[in-house]
């Protein structure tokens, strides 16, 4: 008969730097349930999880057949989650790796403005655009494809790159510390058997497939149907005005602070 564990006498005897192990332990689990919220590896962690539960279940009740095959996948347990989560895996390490203190950034804020004005006024004019705003997650791999800029974002720039007989306008913009790094950009599209794949045209699963990739927020601008999307963690968001979509990025980069230092100049 196993001993009976006090509880209270065992967080008594515990040492601060247990409480800092348990502590860290909990912080990573919290990281990766924040990392994979609303992805497809949720459901691919929840099924491991269950995977798990019934490997305990046939060594209890030893059942043989099915112990057997389930000791034989969690024996490489380490090679499936590396392949499975190499996505994950690799923006959550680009995250940790890019990490910085949060600040207001006065070029980001007037970059939204500039966008959120170009969008809506390409969307009126049925023009194609495709913009993404590069967070902590880096996008030099797709800036390097493209033609670099480097230039103050500005809502005619936009609408000179996306005209439709401009050289660049099959590509996508991207944004970087609130400057215009690059455009005729290519990004990384959904596979064609993915489901999501048969309901939106190639910028919409561009950009889901960036956002897939990293922690981007994409702008979408449909010349088809004239509406301005907002893609992120592989989620598209019809914005029904202006006011949606800037309050939607300011909020996502974090620049909240400096939004109303801003109003006055957005509105021009």
């Amino acid at each position: 008969m196993l001993p009976r564990i006090n509880i209270m006498d065992s967080i008594a005897s515990m040492r601060p730097e247990d409480w800092a192990d348990i502590a860290l332990v909990a912080l990573i689990i919290y990281y990766v349930i924040r990392l994979v919220k609303g992805t497809r590896s949720e459901q691919v962690l929840l099924g491991l999880g269950l995977l798990l539960g019934a490997s305990i279940l046939s060594a209890k009740f030893q059942l043989l057949t099915l112990s057997y095959l389930l000791s034989s996948v969690m024996s490489n347990i380490f090679l499936v989650l590396v392949v499975l989560f190499s996505t994950d895996i690799r923006r959550g390490l680009a995250r940790a790796g890019r990490f910085t203190f949060s600040k207001v950034n006065s070029a980001a804020l007037e970059a939204v403005n500039e966008v959120v004005r170009a969008a809506f006024f390409m969307a009126e004019k049925r023009v194609g655009a495709l913009i993404a705003f590069e967070l902590q997650v880096s996008l030099g791999e797709y800036i390097e494809n493209g033609a670099v800029i480097a230039a103050t974002v500005s809502d005619r720039l936009l609408l000179a790159i996306f005209n439709t007989s401009a050289p660049l306008h099959d590509g996508a913009v991207i944004i970087r510390d609130g400057r215009l790094a690059a455009a005729g950009c290519f990004l990384p599209l959904l596979p064609s058997e993915d489901n999501v794949s048969r309901f939106f045209g190639t910028r919409h699963r561009a950009a889901i497939g960036l956002s897939r990739e990293s922690d981007a927020l994409i702008v979408v601008v449909s010349e088809e149907r004239g509406l301005v999307s907002l893609v992120r963690d592989g989620e598209v968001e019809v914005m029904m005005g202006a006011a949606s979509l800037r309050d939607k990025l300011l909020t996502h980069m974090n620049l909240n602070k400096g939004k109303k230092s801003k109003s006055g100049k957005s509105g021009k």
